[in-house]
């Protein structure tokens, strides 16, 4: 998935010692094997790929697992009113080359690009487990999904084998599973979007996830300007300069990572949309006069030990 993944297991001798908790994580980096083969959009045989080679019109019918996460997409692109939105990919595509080319794509590209991207014009059939674009030339990114996703499996795996105490963490997609030690919760620290040597946030969870998005770890120059490689799907264009990063805390991976690409996109006015869900959080760190500003969601002081350094 283009990412380090990392898994951290606190032993519990009255359950389970290191060979039992190593055998786990195998398991659960088996899982992570099985769905970057399914979910990759450069793997040529991914189902993820079979989908984005469809006319269209033309139906596919496939596995549970991926009806079911891109049925949960298309939820959250309701909810979050298009700021996230998988059918991104014709948009992805024109501005990675447009970087490799290093000029900015032309009105008629941005157009046509923009005109294969909506959420509403995917269509699944729930009986028939059938999926199908309603567009030609539309294609599927879940790159703003999986991750999170193959978080939350990883963790199920961990659970199924006994595991109450983990951390996983796909390259800042990360779950809590129960405590770090019997008398300490997990603490996740979030990196200064500007100095990769220091964190301007430390939390502590138990039992949830935890995703930052932002423009500094992965973004594209095109003539000396550097872009953020999150794309906003309602106008074609990448995010703007003054969202930096975005974090959300939620119930699971998926929906933290949907959230986060969210907030990037939407920026103050995402916290509206977290509010809508009442089981998430979120930091936006924003920049403005050459200054840094982290805001943070009503509450969430409230309900977990935060420390703040100053940005």
């Amino acid at each position: 998935m283009g990412t380090i993944v990392q898994i951290r297991v606190s032993i519990n001798p009255e359950k389970y010692g290191e060979n039992r908790a190593r055998d786990a994580i195998n398991k659960a980096f088996e899982e992570i094997d099985r769905i970057e083969n399914i979910y990759s959009v450069y793997k040529y045989d991914s189902e993820i790929s079979r989908i984005n080679r469809l006319r269209k019109n033309e139906r596919l019918q496939i596995t549970d697992g991926v009806f079911n996460l891109i049925d949960k997409t298309l939820d959250y692109s309701e909810k979050t009113d298009g700021a996230f939105d998988i059918t991104v990919k014709p948009l992805v595509d024109l501005w990675a080359a447009a970087g490799k080319a290093n000029r900015p794509p032309d009105d008629y590209e941005l157009k046509r690009a923009l005109g294969r991207v909506g959420y509403k014009n995917i269509a699944l059939d729930k009986s028939a487990r059938t999926i199908y674009f309603k567009k030609e030339g539309m294609g599927i990114d879940l790159g703003g999904a999986a991750k999170g996703y193959a978080t939350d499996r990883a963790i199920r795996i961990l659970e199924e084998n006994g595991i109450d105490n983990a951390l996983v963490n796909s390259g800042g997609d990360m779950y809590c599973l129960g405590k770090r030690s019997a008398r300490e919760l997990w603490r996740v620290g979030v990196q200064h979007p500007r100095d990769r040597n220091r964190l301007f946030l430390e939390i502590r969870l138990k039992d949830k996830a935890i995703d930052t998005s932002g423009d500094y770890e992965r973004y594209f120059v095109i003539d000396g300007k550097r872009h953020s490689h999150i794309i906003d799907p309602r106008t074609g264009y990448p995010i703007g300069d003054n969202v930096v990063s975005a974090s959300v805390i939620a119930p699971d991976s998926a929906a933290a990572d949907m959230l986060a690409t969210a907030m990037c996109v939407l920026g103050e006015k995402g916290f509206d949309i977290i509010k809508g869900f009442g089981d998430a959080d979120a930091v936006l760190v924003t920049s403005g006069a050459g200054r840094l500003k982290a805001d943070m969601s009503e509450g969430i002081r409230e309900r977990y030990d935060i420390s703040q350094e100053r940005l």
